[in-house]
């Protein structure tokens, strides 16, 4: 538990210095973007699985944001191979498959806020 605490604790810190190295640039790119609108997806997913009905029905829709999530990872390395500030959105991406989604839905939340402020796309 404690490992795993540690992972997320990491991976925000990652996500806090995108955050401020992307604000020094010139707006977030176009990758960036298209993953967050995927992660917005998975956290609309992820949102209805708190209110889900019965238990098989939020592990289905846990399962979906999990496939959300993963589905724009190859857009969130694009975003971190043209611009190393958001790394820490893929890395994010990364562990939302290896630990349970709720451990880095705050942080992908935040960081798609971040990375969508003053656009109009998500």
């Amino acid at each position: 538990m404690a490992r795993l605490i540690r992972q997320v604790s990491f991976a925000a810190a990652i996500v806090a210095t995108a955050i401020g190295l992307a604000s020094c640039g010139g707006g977030a790119n176009q990758d960036a973007i298209a993953a967050c609108r995927g992660i917005h997806r998975a956290l609309i997913a992820y949102d209805q699985s708190l209110h889900a009905p019965t238990p098989a029905a939020a592990a289905a829709d846990l399962q979906q944001a999990t496939h959300d999530a993963a589905s724009v990872e190859s857009r969130a390395a694009m975003a971190a191979s043209s611009d190393g500030a958001y790394a820490g959105l893929m890395t994010l991406l990364q562990q939302s498959e290896e630990v349970p989604f709720g451990n880095v839905e705050a942080g992908l939340r935040s960081a798609c806020a971040s990375i969508s402020a003053g656009t109009n796309d998500l």
